[in-house]
């Protein structure tokens, strides 16, 4: 996003040799660095309705060459960066000077004024009361673009699901059923995770980011299509099949025999090869009984 010439002219060598250290240290530290990743997390999930209903051009960079590094979205469609250095820690002052928060977010501006970008910059934090604290002491020279909010993160799933009512919500519509089970949040959840720490923070567009997570198997992702419908022949055979329903929700086809006698879910939605080579399979065999049906469901 940024080139070592261009900060080295906006700023000096000095800033450009604090900035090359200061990314090295960022990537190091990244593997293991949960409160992170798990932010990250929370933002693609949030974000992702935009991305699959309105078509909306979002990227991801992490631990880039920038003042603020920790996490970067980039709305292409509005101009618009969102920086966000995560702070897991009590002992965290905006300080003064060279190398000081305060000094990074002013740079961070600087940067993104020079290549025509807007700037929302955010100081995160894991602690309700230094929060308040920060927010009372944040430098009036950065105060017009700078903000700062909390963050809690639980190593519980689902403890984290109850304190972040709009991740939840976000897990629900993305997740293959209407009202999903806690396991089967979990399951979104940690393929999405899986696809963020894969990927190429060096810029990676959300969609992209989505599509990974979704070819998981099982992933239990919705399909991104608006619209979908079963193959007709396909929907023949299965509705000739004694004592068995079917549904399609969010693109995957849930599945019910003798009235909830055996019930369950294709891990794969109608979209991926998987469904694919179960049509094919389906059409070319056309069981006629549940027994022989069940074989192609597992």
């Amino acid at each position: 996003m940024y080139t070592e010439e261009q900060i080295k002219q906006l700023f000096s060598d000095k800033i450009l040799k604090y900035l090359k250290k200061k990314n090295a240290g960022g990537i190091s530290n990244e593997k293991g660095n949960t409160y992170e990743n798990i932010f990250a997390l929370y933002q693609i999930a949030c974000l992702s309705k935009q991305v699959i209903e309105d078509g909306r051009g979002i990227n991801f960079y992490s631990q880039i060459k920038a003042f603020i590094d920790d996490l970067i979205i980039d709305f292409t469609d509005t101009n618009l960066l969102q920086h966000y250095q995560l702070k897991n820690s009590q002992n965290i002052v905006w300080g003064k000077g060279d190398k000081s928060i305060s000094d990074d977010f002013k740079n961070q501006y600087i940067l993104n004024q020079s290549i025509s970008k807007i700037s929302q910059l955010y100081l995160v934090v894991s602690d309700e009361k230094l929060k308040t604290k920060l927010k009372r002491n944040l430098p009036s020279e950065i105060k017009l673009y700078s903000q700062v909010i909390y963050f809690s993160y639980q190593p519980n799933f689902i403890k984290f699901v109850k304190k972040n009512s709009d991740f939840r919500e976000a897990i629900v519509y993305l997740s293959a059923f209407e009202n999903p089970d806690p396991d089967k949040m979990e399951s979104v959840a940690t393929v999405l995770l899986g696809a963020w720490v894969s990927s190429n923070k060096n810029c990676v567009s959300l969609i992209d980011i989505l599509k990974k997570a979704q070819g998981c198997t099982p992933s239990y992702i919705r399909s991104f299509a608006l619209e979908y419908q079963l193959d007709p022949e396909l929907e023949n055979i299965l509705n000739q099949v004694p004592n068995f329903s079917y549904n399609l929700t969010k693109g995957f086809l849930h599945w019910s025999y003798g009235d909830g006698l055996d019930e369950g879910t294709l891990p794969y939605s109608i979209e991926s090869d998987q469904f694919q080579r179960f049509k094919d399979l389906i059409k070319r065999n056309r069981p006629t009984t549940f027994d022989q049906l069940e074989a192609y469901l597992i």
